[in-house]
């Protein structure tokens, strides 16, 4: 499909995802302690689909987990596997594929992570056929961890950086809140992508048949901050992330997030 294309194209020669976490440290350690809440001091078999450069694969590996690595992008894959070598942390695959058709068996994970595949498929029935896909590959009670782009993540990034005096960005934005819809056109803005509101979250994963467990923000109100000095500061940090944990779940703060995750159980 020409969107996804685009999508594998802007990720293949014109941004760079394997250090993304790195300029996101707030993201990825409040990624990092929500999977946490659902990991087993067992050996636990997981798929992380959509998973990049493998930021979440390699920190689970690292834990004794077993994790194959899927992402769309062939750059990503190379890039796992320098990585893996440099790193001498073996993930058990690194595949190259398309998130709505796994090349896995049919109840073969204990955990399946999408923490990209979902802001990436602009059409319901795309993200619906990625969630059936995880549905098949999990085992019974295995857990689905999904990470979502807020429906209001560029109101923030518009007035934070100083974009609103570009007339593109604007027309882009206001797509964004009217149907969800990110389409880039011909701007060096973040590719075609797909911004979720919390109730369209919890309908799609009841739709694919999960039972809904938890949905919470990522950033929370910090996306409203300049971080920065929060985070380089350890008392300051742990400061930050007590008030994060304790209005997670808040819905009158949920549209503040740049990023909701989603939690569901076959």
């Amino acid at each position: 499909m020409e969107d996804y294309r685009e999508m594998q194209n802007f990720y293949q020669s014109k941004y760079n995802e394997n250090d993304r976490m790195d300029r996101n440290p707030l993201e990825y350690l409040r990624c990092k302690e929500i999977i946490s809440r659902y990991l087993d001091d067992k050996v636990m078999k997981i798929a992380d689909i959509g998973g990049a450069t493998g930021a979440f694969s390699f920190w689970l590996a690292q834990q004794g987990h077993i994790v194959r690595l899927l992402d769309y992008t062939p750059l990503h894959i190379d890039q796992a596997k320098e990585k893996s070598a440099s790193i001498g942390i073996e993930l058990r695959s690194y595949d190259c594929g398309d998130a709505k058709h796994l090349p896995y068996e049919s109840g073969e994970f204990d955990l399946v992570l999408l923490m990209g595949p979902l802001y990436h498929m602009q059409k319901e029935e795309d993200r619906l056929q990625c969630l059936r896909e995880a549905y098949r590959v999990l085992k019974n009670n295995g857990i689905i961890i999904c990470e979502c782009i807020s429906r209001y993540a560029n109101i923030f990034e518009g007035f934070k950086n100083n974009l609103m005096n570009d007339e593109k960005f604007v027309e882009i934005l206001d797509e964004n809140l009217a149907f969800g819809m990110h389409n880039p056109q011909d701007t060096g803005y973040f590719t075609t992508a797909f911004f979720h509101t919390v109730e369209l979250l919890k309908s799609e994963i009841k739709q694919a048949k999960f039972s809904f467990i938890d949905l919470v923000s990522i950033e929370g109100f910090a996306q409203a901050l300049d971080t920065d000095r929060w985070l380089s500061d350890e008392g300051k940090k742990e400061t930050l992330l007590k008030y994060i944990r304790k209005t997670e779940r808040i819905p009158e703060l949920l549209g503040i997030s740049g990023h909701h995750m989603i939690i569901g159980k076959k």
